[in-house]
């Protein structure tokens, strides 16, 4: 269960709850297990990939009704973190970490089978393989001593973090029974969103990422919607703002 709320999520804190008894549910122990252990290494807060979803849904319906892709959207961020983690070990653990992300994939390939959401594989399929090549990017130009910039930086943080927050927009929207043109202004936004927050978390400071984060959060103004469409605009702002290290520790219990 979740144990610590440093961000503004108690409107839809029934819900975070649900997705994560849930995630509970499917897991194996040894699963649990293996997020336990590499809970504290893992970036991006692991509550943001659901939040994002629900309070997508909420701004259109409620946050009942994206339960299903808020968790199927949290196990791709699991999964992915883990394939990432073996570049701060050393040892022979490293191909150990990859086999356990790819376990966590074969849980969501199962999820979304017996939930009777297959429908959803290629899209999941495209955001995960373009959110691959955006971190192969990012390593090639670190590796070579490039600092991002302009619209290169653009390009490899909108495919490692853009896409996957405008993917939680955009299910979550579509959930909630709208359509993909009403939509749309929500899933650019959660692109504009991720390209920020992966600017903050480059450390590139807050010249970059806040001309940025005023982008997106322009686009959420324009939606025309004014249904609770300003909590999830200060969950987003806290989650760039908010001190590193301040992130929920206990969401996943062995």
């Amino acid at each position: 269960m979740i144990g610590e709320y440093p961000f503004s999520v108690q409107q839809i804190q029934p819900q975070i709850e649900d997705v994560f008894t849930k995630l509970q549910t499917w897991l194996h122990d040894d699963a649990k297990a293996i997020l336990h252990c590499y809970l504290l290494q893992f970036g991006v807060d692991i509550v943001a990939p659901p939040a994002f979803v629900l309070f997508s849904a909420r701004i259109f319906s409620s946050a009942e009704s994206a339960i299903y892709p808020a968790l199927f959207l949290l196990l791709i961020h699991l999964a992915m973190t883990m394939h990432n983690i073996p570049r701060r070990i050393k040892g022979r653990g490293k191909q150990l970490v990859i086999l356990e992300g790819d376990y966590l994939y074969a849980h969501l390939l199962f999820i979304l089978y017996q939930t009777g959401c297959l429908n959803l594989l290629e899209r999941f399929s495209r955001l995960i393989r373009e959110m691959n090549e955006g971190t192969v990017m990012r390593r090639l130009y670190e590796q070579g001593g490039l600092i991002m910039a302009g619209d290169q930086m653009k390009e490899i943080l909108g495919k490692q973090y853009g896409l996957f927050f405008a993917e939680c927009c955009d299910l979550g929207g579509l959930f909630a029974g709208q359509q993909q043109a009403e939509v749309s202004l929500l899933r650019q936004f959660g692109n504009d969103f991720g390209i920020a927050y992966g600017a903050q978390e480059a450390g590139l400071g807050p010249a970059v990422y806040e001309p940025l984060l005023d982008q997106a959060f322009g686009l959420l103004d324009d939606l025309q919607v004014a249904k609770e469409k300003d909590d999830l605009k200060e969950y987003a702002r806290q989650l760039v703002v908010a001190p590193k290290g301040l992130k929920f520790r206990s969401a996943v219990q062995a």
